[in-house]
């Protein structure tokens, strides 16, 4: 008995054998979609073709002759094995052919889809992709022609930057009208709700427009991810030609929002380079521990572009996604402000409850970081000091790596300590704010326990107000006062002289290493004191004695972590001061040995290529590297860099706005 090629296309019994572009059109069907009455050859009939020869020919002619209307026209169009995967679509990889009327016109165009399998344009796509099936298997879709008044293509999401806007494009009559004619399509996007580009001129009309987006949104749902739809209108309805995932849309989206305000400004790549080995290990450690999921990359949580810090905020959307909220809530974090009735919210859903035990655990640990933190306030300066005792110039350019290697990872806990402990505090200093708010009563004023103690003890400037109190005149003429005078600028050197103008950043000049300019700060008058009468003690507060407690717990607590973020703060300055001085040491021997002018260029190179220098297997000189860092920094330096960034590749940027 004769096998069956012929299947009407809304006829599940032709399985995989219609390939996957029939198999969507039939998801379309089965969700009561329109979509144009058409029919599918199966792809048995293409390799029995092949083994077969003309007899196969013979008798899916006879097949189709019975079973359709040759009279009208049709779309011929491939529907492959391989077609509209995740991955990889094969978008135009085989011929399609339309208005085609008649039984021999019909025939003729099958074969043509099937000859497409031997272009050198579709060769060369499927070997590139080894990944997929060697045998790739053609069926062949036979469907009624819409006769469109407007056509176009459709997305659930933004196919070049992944975020949450319907894309529509629309042009007069079919696509092919619109090739024949040369013209442009026009472009509608929709987020969250309302239109944030509709074309000056246009064809849609913005009801049908509104339609259109909402059946998208629909389609993407059922059918479980973003989806590229081709649609057609036919005066009254609205059809659609097909549905395919969108390909390649794990795009990562690059912000400097948060970053710029951590890592501001220009950024030398050993300064980027030691910086995110400390941060973004912990990072990974931080978010598996949240979500339970292993497969975070530390190398993928944040990019250097235009020598500037950015975050990857997909891997946050992935997380959010792993707590059960909407991955398009990350565009909130992105500053896309945009509102809408459709605008996600920052909820966790049903997905939530699967990530119950990693959350309590983590939270386990967040109720334990004060022990934590007392541990290492007191182990882990010693530990410094121990380091930097042998810190001699005697030392190797490998024993200098070593040591930077010891310092980074005795930081790594202080590290994650400096990323939790300031959300604690900000995250404290708000509930403690919203209780306040509700009792009439500003924040802002308020007087923490123990801060002003915090900064006499941890900042710089605190210190060097009391500097200037105690020696109004500097230096002091008097003997006997300029002993003290020095000694007690020795102590603040030792205590303070790591800091810099950029407390992360240690390719900046140190204090230690220009304490003149200490000397001319504490020779400048004091500043005029603030205010004091605007600020007030929380024992001066009036509450109702039943909220009392509670306020003043979570103002007890307030008070504790703002004081902890002082501590841990300038732990994580301290550690990171001192990597500099190993850092130039190796500069100084490389300078020996002619592969850099200047200790100071050690921080043009990223950390592996430093490596590579010390180990003799660089493939390019050190000094045309560092020169060419510097040209490439100083042609950004005043440069308005985006703010968001899409994918891997650095943008071109837009010329300066005239000033």
């Amino acid at each position: 008995m004769k096998r069956r090629y012929l299947y009407a296309l809304f006829d599940p019994s032709i399985g995989e054998k219609g390939g996957k572009k029939a198999e969507n059109l039939r998801f379309l069907i089965r969700h009561h979609l329109n979509v144009p009455p058409g029919w599918v050859i199966s792809w048995d009939a293409f390799s029995d073709y092949l083994s077969q020869g003309e007899s196969v020919l013979t008798q899916l002619r006879q097949e189709i002759e019975h079973a359709l209307r040759i009279d009208v026209p049709y779309a011929v169009r491939s529907s492959a094995s391989v077609e509209d995967d995740q991955d990889f679509s094969y978008a135009g990889m085989f011929i399609s052919e339309l208005d085609v009327t008649g039984l021999d016109d019909l025939m003729r165009s099958i074969l043509n889809v099937w000859h497409s399998m031997e272009s050198e344009a579709f060769m060369a796509y499927h070997s590139n992709h080894p990944d997929h099936e060697p045998g790739v298997r053609l069926a062949v879709i036979l469907q009624t022609m819409v006769k469109a008044t407007c056509s176009g293509v459709a997305f659930s999401k933004n196919p070049m930057t992944g975020l949450s806007e319907t894309i529509l494009e629309a042009g007069r009559g079919t696509g092919e009208d619109q090739v024949a004619m040369q013209t442009n399509p026009e472009r509608w996007v929709e987020k969250w709700g309302n239109w944030i580009t509709i074309p000056k001129t246009h064809v849609l009309e913005e009801l049908l427009a509104h339609q259109l987006v909402q059946q998208i949104k629909s389609i993407a749902k059922v059918y479980g991810q973003p989806v590229d739809v081709e649609w057609a209108f036919e005066g009254s309805t609205l059809y659609f030609l097909q549905v395919r995932p969108i390909t390649q849309l794990d795009i990562p989206v690059f912000s400097n929002r948060i970053a710029k305000e951590m890592l501001p400004g220009i950024i030398k790549p050993l300064v980027w380079s030691v910086n995110t080995r400390l941060i973004n290990r912990e990072w990974t450690t931080l978010l598996t521990q949240l979500t339970g999921d292993t497969s975070f990359d530390p190398e993928a949580l944040t990019g250097h572009f235009f020598y500037r810090a950015y975050f990857n905020m997909s891997v946050f959307g992935r997380v959010f996604e792993r707590m059960g909220m909407p991955y398009e809530a990350l565009e909130l974090l992105f500053g896309l402000e945009a509102d809408g009735p459709d605008k996600p919210h920052m909820r966790p859903g049903s997905g939530f409850l699967a990530r119950v035990p990693n959350v309590l655990g983590f939270l386990g640990d967040i109720l334990r970081i004060e022990h934590h933190l007392s541990k290492h306030l007191d182990q882990k300066r010693k530990r410094y000091d121990q380091i930097i005792e042998t810190m001699t110039p005697t030392l190797s350019l490998h024993q200098w790596l070593d040591l930077v290697n010891q310092l980074i990872d005795e930081t790594g806990p202080v590290a994650r300590m400096n990323i939790l402990i300031p959300m604690l505090a900000m995250m404290h200093h708000r509930m403690l704010s919203r209780l306040l708010d509700k009792q009439g009563i500003d924040s802002r004023a308020l007087v923490l326990e123990g801060v002003d103690d915090a900064h006499d003890r941890y900042s710089p400037h605190e210190r060097l107000d009391q500097f200037r109190r105690r020696y109004p005149i500097s230096p002091p003429q008097d003997p006997q006062t300029l002993t003290l005078f020095e000694r007690d600028f020795d102590r603040f050197m030792r205590d303070f002289g790591h800091f810099s103008d950029s407390g992360n950043d240690f390719s900046h000049t140190p204090w230690r290493e220009n304490p003149d300019l200490i000397r001319s700060m504490l020779s400048q008058p004091s500043p005029s004191p603030s205010d004091q009468n605007a600020s007030f003690q929380f024992k001066d507060i009036k509450l109702p004695w039943i909220k009392r407690g509670l306020i003043h717990w979570m103002y007890r607590r307030t008070s504790r972590f703002a004081v902890h973020r002082e501590a841990i703060s300038s732990l994580y300055t301290y550690a990171s001061g001192h990597v500099r001085p190993c850092f130039l040491a190796i500069g100084a021997l490389s300078c020996e040995q002619g592969l850099q002018r200047q200790p100071q260029e050690v921080f043009y190179f990223y950390w592996s290529e430093l490596v590579e220098v010390i180990q003799g297997q660089s493939s390019i000189h050190p000094l045309e590297l560092v020169q060419q860092r510097q040209r490439e920094i100083e042609a950004v330096r005043d440069a308005n860099v985006p703010e968001l960034i899409f994918g891997q590749e650095t943008p071109p940027l837009s010329p300066a706005s005239p000033s």
